[in-house]
């Protein structure tokens, strides 16, 4: 019930959202459907619709569907529905929920809009690029993909309850399958790869790097949490080449620079959290990898562009 009457709350707001204007095209009782309305409800349809509603038949059919609408709602109204505690509570967290989610886009819109302001600081010059490529040619001109497999959770207790059941000669597959919080590579049994170096968080990449193939680290910490780390394979890969090698560069040296900024600005905020007060569900956060890539839409893209 609470459901359907959420369902008629949009419905509500959907006509009574603005006061309208215009013509008035048609009178359900009390309410009057206008132009305005009419307009405003057929820019919210997809373009092939609208096209469709150009023609006769489909002007017909599509007023037709909004005094149907109409209808409903002065049914309700007189119906009384308006007057129930289900529809009170249901509208009452339909607006607690907007309000919610104007919060959000007020802070998406400073963040935006300071993200622009201090690109300049973020940006990799010309320069900062040939400079890193220089000083790891070794690593392009000889190139290694690496795979492994990890385990990945919040709580050090579990990291060393899967450490023990691996000790005790249990699958890594499985035991990644059961414990991991890393739900994209848990059902591949804790899969992650290839990837090169450089890639992934220097605290996890070390210790995966110098894992020889089928062995196992130890448990490994990092900002995500607790990781048990499995080297699968690694080979050598084609060279890479400047020009090959900058979008990546960039980006790398972009997400350092704006860590850095982060860090900083912890610092100078005084920043403190208590990661206990939240329980990690199991299907939470994505692998090292993963969270890598999200922090990189923060910085801008090889064209230069926001991302």
């Amino acid at each position: 019930m609470k459901k359907v009457l959420f369902v008629a709350v949009l419905a509500l707001a959907g006509l009574a959202a603005c006061k309208d204007n215009g013509a008035v095209v048609a009178k359900v009782g009390s309410a009057s459907i206008t132009e305005d309305t009419l307009n405003r409800k057929l820019a919210l349809t997809p373009p092939a619709y609208q096209n469709y509603v150009a023609t006769p038949l489909g002007k017909k059919q599509f007023i037709d569907a909004i005094v149907r609408e109409a209808i409903m709602v002065e049914s309700a109204k007189q119906a009384g529905i308006a007057k129930r505690a289900e529809y009170s509570e249901a509208l009452r967290e339909f607006e607690e929920n907007q309000k919610r989610q104007l919060e959000d886009y007020k802070d998406g819109l400073l963040i935006e809009a300071y993200l622009k302001e201090i690109h300049t600081g973020i940006t990799a010059s010309e320069s900062d690029i040939e400079a890193y490529y220089n000083v790891n040619k070794e690593s392009f001109d000889n190139p290694v993909e690496y795979t492994v497999k990890h385990i990945l959770v919040s709580d050090q207790k579990d990291a060393q309850d899967a450490y023990a059941e691996l000790e005790n000669g249990a699958k890594f597959d499985d035991v990644a399958r059961k414990y991991s919080q890393d739900s994209a590579s848990a059902e591949n049994g804790g899969l992650i790869g290839p990837f090169k170096k450089g890639d992934l968080v220097p605290e996890f990449e070390k210790v995966a790097l110098e894992l020889k193939n089928n062995e196992m680290s130890g448990i490994v910490e990092t900002q995500y949490g607790y990781h048990i780390i499995f080297k699968v394979s690694e080979k050598s890969i084609p060279a890479i080449t400047f020009e090959q090698a900058a979008p990546l560069i960039k980006r790398t040296i972009e997400k350092e620079k704006f860590d850095k900024w982060f860090e900083d600005r912890k610092k100078s905020l005084g920043v403190t959290v208590n990661y206990d007060s939240l329980q990690s569900p199991k299907d939470a956060p994505g692998s090292a990898a993963e969270v890598e890539i999200v922090e990189e839409a923060a910085v801008t893209d090889e064209e230069g562009g926001q991302k």
